[in-house]
């Protein structure tokens, strides 16, 4: 066929139907948006989603909320993680303040990713063998319970991906109610990330013998901690 017309042309005349001189109407596509009411509303369903998949999660309004939800979850551990990596807890060079309030009170020390190390390569090493990694978090996602990170320089991707648990803070007003909400503010950052991290609960996997697992691409333990103020 020499160009478009011939084969549609040739086509008609297979179907036993004239040649049509016109595309097709649009047909206009209403798809419902899932939408809720407030914000309230939206972290209670975010979280029912995230534990539904399998992850940790707890509402907090002050610092001291945050140091005993981070008590219950994690104990002593910390303790016995620091005797053995004193960098056992990576994080963002930047956490929220009621984070950073709540580790200094612990006195848990976090070591910050961009100056772990000077060299990047090094820098992956470090957070292989981080016991909990530490972020912030840039949207959530209610409909799906999902967390979603985009990348930064200062941030480091590894730090939520390497370490074998992952906990990250979220203000409960960047809570979305779907994909689509976010994307829209993906869109509104002008240049977009280099990346985009979306967390639904610990890593999993069934690529072999559809025998589920957890853990083998990621964390296997997620906990996320929603800010309200």
């Amino acid at each position: 066929m020499s160009n478009t017309s011939d084969f549609i042309s040739n086509l008609a005349s297979k179907l036993g139907r004239p040649t049509p001189t016109e595309p097709p109407p649009q047909v206009e596509l209403s798809v419902p948006q899932y939408r809720l009411s407030n914000t309230e509303e939206r972290v209670s369903i975010f979280m029912q989603n995230w534990q539904a998949l399998g992850g940790k999660g707890a509402i907090v309004r002050s610092a001291d909320e945050t140091l005993q939800c981070l008590k219950a979850w994690f104990g002593e551990q910390p303790i016995t993680w620091f005797k053995e990596n004193s960098q056992a807890l990576l994080a963002w060079d930047t956490l929220p303040t009621i984070a950073e309030s709540a580790f200094s009170s612990l006195n848990w020390p976090l070591t910050r990713y961009s100056q772990s190390a000077f060299d990047p390569r090094d820098r992956y090493s470090i957070a292989a063998n981080a016991e909990l990694g530490i972020t912030g978090s840039d949207w959530g996602i209610s409909l799906s319970g999902t967390v979603v990170v985009k990348s930064d320089p200062l941030r480091g991707r590894a730090i939520s991906l390497l370490p074998p648990r992952h906990l990250s803070f979220i203000e409960s007003t960047q809570i979305q109610d779907n994909l689509f909400n976010v994307l829209e503010e993906v869109a509104a950052l002008g240049s977009p990330p280099a990346a985009i991290e979306m967390i639904s609960g610990p890593s999993r996997t069934s690529d072999i013998e559809m025998d589920l697992s957890i853990g083998v691409h990621g964390p296997i333990e997620v906990y996320v901690i929603v800010i309200d103020h």
